[in-house]
């Protein structure tokens, strides 16, 4: 090998050995300002870096600004640039609502509440507004009250620790004073809840009726074919597993003799819907002449009032005085 050959492979290594050298110069360089950039973000928080943020992204949209006017163009962002940035603040936007409105969790709380440790854990949001229940004071049904909170609760939030929660709201007087007695940590989701306040409550539950029920219902001699129908559909609608055939097939020998059971038994109707139309129809007709005849008792008071002894003269139906009896004249 010669000389010129050996100094070319020194100087081939030493260029190796600079690049490797610069390198490792950068890969240091780009670890150290991801570092800084860390303890950047550790200390002045996301708020500060999105104020940095703004700030480096001002600054180069003002030397770009600067370095178009040199050659006398004005700067605008792109369409695709200004869906992007418009995208972004939308996005940044609905993240922040949704960390508003998260259930967050807070430490173990002291207070003797009957639920459970996982349901205390829960802090429920300051955006969420407890709706207006319908309530309970321990002396109506337990299952009712189970499924009109339910449904006033689905439409705000699915949340179960929520609904165990709000639960105590749509209490009062009997029923709260129950809630309050509940030792600590024994309700552990809104299942349990449920059934226990079924089970405390089930004396007041409404108790489904049978079939004897409908077939010794009868409409009374005085009563309104209204107030019968209402005691009718009640009826109807608390016996379990009654078919609309059967309930149409009892009606007949329950109502009164009169125009609507005659009508009833020469066209029976076919339907629930049918029978009602039907009923309405024929309770216009029997309020129209229950208030004409309450008119007429009236008309008939007035004037047997006014036909009194001592009743003042000149009023209709009162005693005239007898006028002096004439002689003829010749």
């Amino acid at each position: 090998m010669s000389m010129d050959d050996l100094i070319d492979m020194i100087r081939v290594l030493q260029q190796k050995m600079d690049e490797m050298q610069q390198r490792h110069e950068d890969e240091l360089a780009a670890v150290k300002a991801d570092c800084e950039a860390w303890i950047d973000r550790e200390l002045a928080g996301k708020e500060g870096e999105e104020e940095r943020a703004k700030e480096k992204g001002k600054a180069a949209v003002e030397d770009h600004m600067e370095h178009n006017s040199e050659h006398d163009i004005t700067w605008r962002p792109t369409e695709s640039e200004a869906e992007g940035n418009k995208a972004k603040s939308v996005h940044v936007e609905s993240a922040a609502e949704d960390r508003r409105m998260v259930v967050k969790p807070e430490p173990s709380s002291t207070l003797l509440l009957p639920f459970a440790q996982n349901i205390m854990d829960v802090q429920i949001s300051e955006q969420f507004i407890a709706p207006q229940f319908k309530m309970n004071d321990g002396t109506t049904d337990p299952e009712a009250h189970i499924k009109t909170f339910s449904n006033t609760m689905a439409f705000r939030t699915g949340n179960d620790a929520i609904w165990c929660r709000a639960f105590s709201l749509s209490l009062e007087d009997e029923a709260l004073e129950w809630f309050t007695s509940l030792p600590p940590n024994f309700i552990e989701n809104f299942t349990g809840l449920k059934r226990l306040f079924n089970r405390q409550f089930a004396a007041n539950s409404t108790q489904d009726l049978t079939v004897f029920e409908l077939v010794t219902l009868k409409q009374g001699k005085e009563e309104t074919l209204r107030a019968f129908m209402d005691r009718y559909q009640k009826t109807v609608r608390r016996v379990k597993a009654l078919s609309p055939e059967l309930a149409l097939h009892y009606i007949l020998p329950a109502l009164k003799p009169g125009p609507f059971k005659d009508s009833v038994c020469r066209r029976p109707p076919k339907t629930m819907e049918e029978l009602r139309e039907r009923a309405a129809d024929e309770i216009r007709v029997e309020e129209m002449k229950l208030s004409y005849k309450k008119e007429n008792q009236e008309l008939r008071g007035e004037r047997a009032d006014g036909e009194k002894p001592g009743s003042s003269t000149g009023k209709p139906g009162g005693h005239r005085q007898k006028e002096p009896r004439r002689e003829p004249r010749f």
